[in-house]
């Protein structure tokens, strides 16, 4: 279920990141080159971040897989010994 956030989580911190620039625009009492720096800083942080959780939804993503065909591999292995068992091992195709 935590997996199912990571798409909401990347757009909420682009969202707040945004809503965060335009209040700091409304809000300064400082020149505009001034805030314009800040700014850049500000998106640039927040750019950051959302390539971190990025790389995190991308490595929770891998180790989700890589348990899922781990366990399709082995209930693949279990429906091959299942026929074999009901075939009488023969190795006759059913």
């Amino acid at each position: 279920m935590a997996q199912k956030r990571y798409p909401y989580l990347a757009g909420g911190l682009l969202l707040g990141a945004l809503a965060g620039a335009v209040a700091g625009l409304l809000t300064a009492p400082k020149s505009g080159r001034e805030t314009r720096r800040q700014l850049a800083a500000k998106a640039k942080d927040a750019t950051g971040r959302l390539q971190e959780e990025m790389d995190r939804a991308r490595g929770t993503a891998k180790v989700s897989y890589d348990r899922l065909l781990e366990r399709l591999r082995d209930l693949e292995a279990k429906a091959e010994r299942k026929a074999r068992q009901i075939r009488g091992g023969s190795g006759a195709p059913a």
